[in-house]
């Protein structure tokens, strides 16, 4: 097996158990991100109660700006200079780049999401949220995920 992606998941809860099932049970039914295998890690998940827990969401938000700044910069590189530029686009590895923005902009989890909020269905923590974790931190985590995949040369070969 092969870690291909971490996560850091922000949710709400009444213990890192129940925390753990909801992070669970959102990888078992969404088709957005598939792994072979999936692990969640308590020592590297961090409570609400923690003093550094804003700072270790901050950390991981800036990750994913950091990526979404490469993301626009591979973007622009390419003689993107505007808007009406987008259209001439070809399917192929720029589009494929400019889906992966999309992604960070709109909410959906990708493999490349380092931090993702649970709650609001964003790679972001909004003011709002920040205030209801202040207010009553007991009840939040931020929960470490690695995915992992099978290599294809150690697969098992499917016969028809």
């Amino acid at each position: 097996m092969q870690r291909i992606s971490q996560h850091n998941i922000l949710v709400k809860g009444d213990s890192f158990a129940h925390c753990h099932q909801q992070v669970r049970k959102y990888f078992d039914l969404t088709t957005l991100v598939i792994y072979d295998c999936l692990e969640i890690r308590e020592q590297q998940s961090v409570s609400g109660l923690d003093a550094n827990f804003m700072a270790v969401i901050d950390l991981a938000q800036k990750k994913n700006k950091d990526i979404a700044l490469h993301l626009i910069a591979e973007i622009a590189n390419s003689g993107i200079e505007n808007t009406e530029d987008l259209i001439k686009i070809e399917q192929g590895y720029l589009s494929k780049t400019l889906h992966l923005l999309s992604h960070f902009l709109d909410g959906f989890i990708g493999i490349d999401s380092y931090f993702y909020n649970l709650l609001d269905d964003s790679h972001w923590l909004f003011p709002e949220t920040r205030q209801l974790i202040k207010n009553h931190p007991t009840h939040y985590w931020l929960i470490h995920v690695d995915g992992f995949t099978t290599p294809p040369q150690q697969a098992p070969k499917c016969h028809r």
